[in-house]
């Protein structure tokens, strides 16, 4: 099995992680060499933070380093340019800045490893993506930020990959539940909104009317179904005072802009499924794979051919071991 076949040619692809050392990076890196040996170069790489480097800065494991291909592009902060032992043509710089300096495009004249930094904000990956399409860049891989609930909007029109494994936790069934989970916020069918306002919690109502403000207004039974679209995220906070009265809540979706919108815990979201309510999204992303990785970093690990098998039963996606397959 190809990740690159799973794609079917997605202009966009965000890789994102359950936790550190769930296999993200490797997944990334398979990504690319897949690319490269079908003969497509006009591939461009970004981060939303940094990767590459050859430990985690963090944890101070060993990470997997970055291989580019002769022909591809990537944006990364200045500051990393030493780091990158690519021959390299710089292309353009792009007024977006990191910690580590103004973020800089350039085209790899031959292969090499490289080390990532890109806009930490989701909202800048727009114009970096378009200046990547006005150099010829045909896919752009965006390595994501560390947690399930990082922001895939930068892939509304293409594909996300979600590593999980040993790392997140010693309990394999709770790794297959909360990937599962995971799974199920990036694959939330989509919906319009009812109406423009867009910049605030407003209730939306069958009979037409509306109410809007900074809360969540009151939900009253018997006046049909409710859209209650939400400008920003369901907090835990939030669910659970959706849970206090105890009522059903048959007649309401909550809509929000995309599945990394929802910040309930599991088990929060499921009561308030129990009871009811359903969730949508205004911008959908396709889950086009979940990698596994069955070592963690803490020295624990699970039987390879049980945590695939199980996750293969759990969600709907592709699954693949991209340490072994």
């Amino acid at each position: 099995m190809k990740l690159l076949t799973l794609l079917s040619g997605a202009p966009v692809t965000v890789m994102l992680g359950m936790c550190k050392n769930a296999g993200k990076t490797t997944a990334l890196c398979r990504l690319i060499r897949e690319y490269a040996e079908s003969g497509e170069t006009n591939v461009a790489l970004t981060s939303i933070g940094r990767d590459g480097e050859s430990r985690d800065l963090v944890t101070g494991t060993d990470k997997p380093p970055i291989y580019l291909y002769e022909g591809m592009l990537a944006a990364t902060a200045e500051e990393l340019l030493p780091l990158c032992d690519v021959s390299r043509e710089i292309l353009a710089t792009t007024g977006l800045f990191t910690s580590l300096g103004e973020v800089v495009i350039f085209r790899a004249k031959s292969d090499g490893f490289v080390q990532l930094a890109g806009p930490g904000i989701v909202e800048q990956m727009k114009p970096l993506r378009g200046m990547f399409s006005s150099f010829g860049a045909k896919s752009v891989l965006i390595d994501g930020a560390l947690s399930r609930k990082s922001p895939a909007s930068g892939a509304i029109d293409g594909a996300c990959v979600l590593s999980t494994g040993a790392s997140l936790h010693r309990d394999l069934g709770r790794v297959v539940a909360e990937t599962a989970f995971a799974a199920r916020l990036l694959s939330l069918p989509v919906s319009e909104a009812p109406g423009a306002e867009l910049d605030r919690v407003t209730l939306f109502r069958a009979d037409g009317s509306s109410e809007g403000g900074a809360a969540i207004p009151e939900l009253r039974r018997g006046a049909g179904e409710n859209t209650l679209l939400l400008s920003g995220a369901l907090t835990e906070a939030q669910a659970k005072a959706l849970l206090q009265d105890g009522t059903k809540k048959d007649e309401l979706t909550i809509l929000v802009k995309d599945g990394s919108c929802l910040m309930p815990r599991r088990e929060t979201f499921e009561a308030l499924e129990a009871r009811g309510v359903r969730f949508a999204v205004l911008h959908g992303t396709r889950l086009a794979a979940v990698t596994v990785n069955a070592v963690s970093a803490g020295g624990w690990r699970f039987d390879a051919a049980e945590f695939l098998d199980k996750m293969r039963a759990a969600v709907s996606a592709p699954v693949m071991d991209v340490m072994t397959q």
